[in-house]
């Protein structure tokens, strides 16, 4: 049996709880960004601004004619924005916001796709493999799983120049604006090796499976050969 089919298999045997844990941790992520911010900060968000995504990537389609310039531009292109505005400054400041971008929302439903696909396999994992391997496996995701978070976060704060970054939840978790500005450019590394755990995690899934099944079909064999009766040669 192939890798992508034992994939395959397990995802359409629990498409379900598959597409739920998709989608639900999608969600789920953005409102946990939310209620940390509201925690942190005391404030609950007093303003909610939409803007033309749709139309603002059609302008920058037409306008720019390298794909090269194109996309970085694309990337940071946002949808909404919600946050708390400080009034107290003439026409109010915002001071934190939440900032949903298309392009981050895809990868954190891919996040989120992968999450769900660790989890189908560990149920087939369950049936054959030991605690040991089901530990490794919750190792790996976790690690990968918790680095693509990290770095997927859109999080403004004015102390950290107002601009969505990952390092917002860096620096409000108590490190330096310097230090969390200097490892700003990383962010793409870190969030790289996140996918990458989550890679090798699914193929030491599959790998687990397929060997375990492997060793159990060869015991159930071995079982029967050594049960069976004995053949009896007879001479003319």
């Amino acid at each position: 049996m192939s890798n992508l089919r034992i994939v395959c298999d397990a995802i359409r045997d629990r498409l379900s709880a598959w597409l739920w844990i998709t989608f639900g941790f999608t969600a789920l992520y953005y409102v946990v960004l939310m209620i940390t911010m509201i925690a942190r900060f005391g404030n609950w968000p007093n303003y909610v601004t939409g803007y033309d995504w749709f139309g603002n990537v059609a302008r920058i389609i037409q306008s720019t004619p390298s794909y090269i310039d194109m996309l970085p531009i694309i990337r940071d292109e946002w949808l909404l924005e919600i946050g708390y505005m400080n009034m107290s400054f003439g026409h109010g400041i915002s001071e934190w916001s939440l900032n949903l971008i298309p392009a981050k929302m895809v990868l954190t439903l891919v996040l989120g796709a992968l999450i769900a696909t660790v989890w189908v396999l560990a149920q087939a994992q369950r049936q054959v493999c030991t605690r040991r391997e089901l530990g490794v496996t919750a190792a790996g995701s976790g690690a990968g799983a918790t680095l693509v978070a990290l770095t997927g976060a859109t999080m403004s704060w004015v102390v950290c120049c107002a601009t969505p970054s990952w390092i917002v939840g860096l620096a409000m978790m108590g490190m330096g604006v310097a230090t969390a500005n200097w490892l700003e450019p990383a962010g793409t590394w870190v969030g790289a090796a996140g996918f990458i755990f989550l890679g090798i995690t699914l193929w030491w899934q599959v790998h687990s499976i397929t060997s375990r099944t492997r060793t159990d079909d060869t015991s159930v064999l071995a079982g029967k050969l050594s049960t069976s009766s004995p053949v009896v040669h007879g001479y003319r």
